[in-house]
């Protein structure tokens, strides 16, 4: 088998997908896609336990009517192999001690629901609204500033700076700047989960992106999120290419200053293995710190390597537990359509995170979000859920030199506890939910960094404060690398969640196709 490829990818998350995709496309090029994990597709991937189903971080994607861009784009991506189910109405439920509120998937009807709630503050509902969209706008204009070439940074700067004040100021300072209701306050942080920083620390920009990007409901893969990386591996073996899972590249060769291929080895049965792959094109799909801290050899200098770790040691990194359950019977029985739940026991988001570090010790969790992907999927032949809570990573970093499932009884005990005291938190406020409950398995950050080997377990990639956002702060965020030859990409790049990673394949793309655009993937037939 050759050992030379037109480009490697080095992960297959969604950012790696889209890139490999439209790389043997649209670019011709033979492609090799380096997985660690031994099942393809980063967080896209999926697994089975007995006759149970789940997706590992795909729980739903916003914007993906037929006629939307970002439809358009997993259509050529994917070959239009991956069929997308809208959930039902409400499509959403924001839980607290006091009230409930329905997210339904029209942003009329979201605004009036919010004002027929808090009506003395409809004049600042109505603005919130239109600064999201503001706010999502400046960051479609700056991420499409990182495809250009470094020439024209002058021009990058002057657009950039249009409207970037207000973008990156934090979550709770907008908020704090034009609301009085602490509650109204609440409900409209009530999805920070997706990009995992409560109001003081996040910039407001990523969640304007979450927000407009759900505005019009939630969709769900057809048959799982498993579907997106198969299907890319069809596109790349049709052309020559190919995703090899259970390999692990441990550095970027870089030789006479340019990178011309990877070091690579094969797990498990091979862990001394070391295996190399030559291509022109590097492309890192591994996160920022990965490739930079690890892969990258220390002798190659890299004007940010100091500032990135800095960055890393000053801010949070966002992981999570994820238990897994399956159902006895259909959850619609006990009035479950598929909705996703997030449940809070405080209107204070600041404090539901700070106790990340301390609801395993004191047994008591202060939010959690419940998902359904049987309800979402018609293909599911049994049924799911998921409970998925933010936690710390120094609380199981005393197992993490141990062998995945085989890492002693004092950690399958706290596994256990956990496990427990989640489905508690939800049949209190779900009352009868627990007595469904079959089968569970829970997923812990060392987990996470096992598989991915993100620091610290990380979900989201580098943290979303506003100092992510400006190119002097984050250099190291930039497509274009240092290292002729290698670029990045994925949510670093762009943001967290899985549209987010693929629009930052595409900041990549430009680099690596002359006269690439999106705008070019459009005149392609379907």
């Amino acid at each position: 088998m050759s050992n030379e490829f037109d480009a490697i990818v080095i992960g297959s998350g969604m950012g790696g997908l889209t890139v490999a995709s439209i790389l043997a496309t649209v670019g011709k090029k033979r492609v090799l896609v380096l997985e660690r994990h031994f099942r393809a597709g980063g967080f896209t991937h999926e697994f089975n336990r007995k006759k149970y189903h789940w997706d590992v971080g795909v729980h739903y994607i916003g914007d993906l009517a037929e006629t939307s861009m970002l439809r358009r784009l997993f259509d050529v991506i994917t070959g239009s192999q991956v069929k997308w189910q809208k959930m039902e109405e409400p499509f959403e439920m924001f839980v607290y001690p006091d009230f409930s509120f329905p997210v339904y998937g029209d942003p009329e009807r979201f605004i009036g629901d919010v004002v027929a709630m808090f009506p003395d503050e409809e004049p600042a509902i109505r603005r919130y609204l239109e600064d999201v969209k503001k706010a999502a706008a400046w960051f479609g204009r700056h991420v499409t500033m990182k495809s250009l070439p470094p020439f024209l940074d002058g021009l990058t700067h002057l657009l950039d700076s249009l409207g970037q004040k207000s973008a990156l100021m934090t979550t709770g300072e907008y908020l704090n700047l034009h609301f009085k209701n602490e509650k109204l306050k609440a409900l409209l942080l009530s999805q920070w989960g997706d990009y995992g920083l409560p109001p003081a620390e996040s910039t407001f920009v990523i969640h304007s992106l979450i927000v407009t990007h759900y505005l019009n409901g939630g969709y769900y893969p057809v048959g799982g999120a498993g579907k997106i990386a198969e299907s890319v591996e069809a596109i790349l073996n049709a052309n020559g290419g190919e995703i090899r899972v259970s390999h692990e590249v441990t550095e970027v060769i870089v030789e006479e200053g340019k990178a011309v291929g990877v070091r690579v080895k094969k797990l498990p049965e091979r862990p001394d293995s070391n295996i190399e792959f030559r291509a022109p094109l590097i492309v890192s799909d591994a996160g920022a710190w990965t490739t930079f801290m690890r892969l990258v050899p220390e002798s190659v200098s890299l004007p940010f390597r100091s500032d990135l770790d800095e960055f890393y040691k000053q801010q949070p990194v966002t992981t999570n537990v994820t238990l897994y359950l399956g159902l006895k019977e259909d959850p619609r029985k006990q009035g479950f359509h598929g909705e996703n739940y997030w449940i809070y026991s405080t209107y204070d988001h600041d404090k539901n995170y700070l106790n990340r570090s301390k609801w395993v010790e004191e047994s008591n969790p202060t939010g959690a979000y419940l998902s359904f992907p049987s309800l979402k999927n018609p293909e599911s032949q049994s049924h799911t859920a998921e409970i998925i809570a933010f936690a710390d990573y120094k609380t199981f970093e005393p197992w993490k030199g141990g062998a995945w499932k085989k890492r002693g009884m004092e950690y399958a005990d706290l596994k256990e506890k956990i496990a427990q005291l989640l489905i508690a938190y939800i049949e209190k406020h779900l009352p009868g939910f627990k007595d469904n409950v079959e089968f569970y398995e829970l997923s812990t950050p060392i987990t996470n960094e096992h598989f991915t080997a993100h620091p610290l377990g990380s979900i989201y990639g580098l943290a979303c404060v506003p100092d992510r956002f400006r190119e002097s702060k984050a250099s190291f965020s930039r497509a274009r690398t240092p290292v002729p030859g290698l670029f990045l990409t994925g949510a670093d790049v762009s943001s967290p969640g899985v549209a987010g990673a693929m629009m930052g394949g595409f900041a990549t793309l430009a680099h690596l196709i002359n006269g690439f655009s999106i705008l070019s993937l459009f005149r392609r037939p379907r």
